[in-house]
């Protein structure tokens, strides 16, 4: 369940954030959306891919965080085990939405800031303060406004690369399989990925329309993120491994 509020220094004076990123936050997720604009940061050390949004039919990227339904590989004993944690996990508990306001007469949409008030990192006595004590933003809440901006800007992107991808039928679906430490054997379906192929055969003409709009880069970074699969597995088997059940 969730309990959106619009944030306002008055009603939220006292609130403040849970730091880190830990089991029963919310995080035990298998993929976290994301955005052409963190690719580089990413790559380094998520497989980045695409799914199908249920709901739009629409291809989005998404970084692959474990193997299984809802097993998040990067959240460890003392929390996010990464360098870089994907914008739209670094903004929970909030999230953007807009107020209709009028300009001149003119119907203008504001973005404003929005706060689950059931989130497990939502507290009253401690963490880190979304308002400075006469009202003010704190340094964390103008770095969450920013995130959530990048995020917004980020779906427009996304869309505008799904159309693209889909229109020069870069899009192919692929299967995981691998297998485990302990021996057992998996695949991981319903993923889908940049076709080398069909991209080595693009005219100049499409190549130049990619790199235009800046997309270019971030297929090859969506290539060059793949090898990390492996990351992933040699993660779970370590985790197998602690947990004893890697087999001697």
């Amino acid at each position: 369940m969730t309990n959106h509020a619009l944030l306002d220094n008055i009603t939220h004076k006292d609130l403040k954030i849970l730091p880190g990123y830990h089991t029963g936050q919310g995080f035990d997720i298998s993929t976290a959306r994301v955005f052409p604009i963190e690719f580089s940061e990413l790559q380094m050390e998520y497989p980045i891919v695409l799914t199908r949004n249920k709901e739009t039919g629409h291809f989005e990227p998404v970084a692959l965080l474990g193997l299984s339904k809802d097993e998040n590989l990067f959240l460890g004993p003392q929390g996010w085990d990464a360098l870089y944690i994907p914008l739209t996990i670094e903004r929970q508990p909030f999230l953007i939405g807009f107020q209709e306001t009028m300009e001149s007469g003119i119907p203008q949409r504001q973005p404003v800031v929005h706060v689950d008030m059931d989130h497990p990192k939502v507290s009253m006595t401690e963490g880190k303060p979304v308002f400075l004590e006469h009202g003010g933003e704190s340094p964390f809440l103008e770095r969450i406004s920013s995130v959530l901006m990048a995020i917004h800007q980020g779906n427009e992107i996304n869309q505008a690369f799904s159309k693209l991808l889909v229109g020069l039928d870069l899009v192919e679906s692929t299967s995981m399989e691998f297998t485990l430490a302990n021996g057992e054997k998996h695949t991981l379906t319903g993923l889908h990925i940049i076709s080398e192929d069909r991209l080595s055969k693009l005219n100049g003409d499409a190549l130049e329309a990619l790199h235009q709009q800046g997309l270019l880069q971030s297929i090859y970074m969506m290539l060059a993120s793949l090898p990390n699969f492996r990351k992933l597995i040699d993660r779970k088997n370590a985790l197998l491994t602690s947990q004893g059940g890697a087999g001697a």
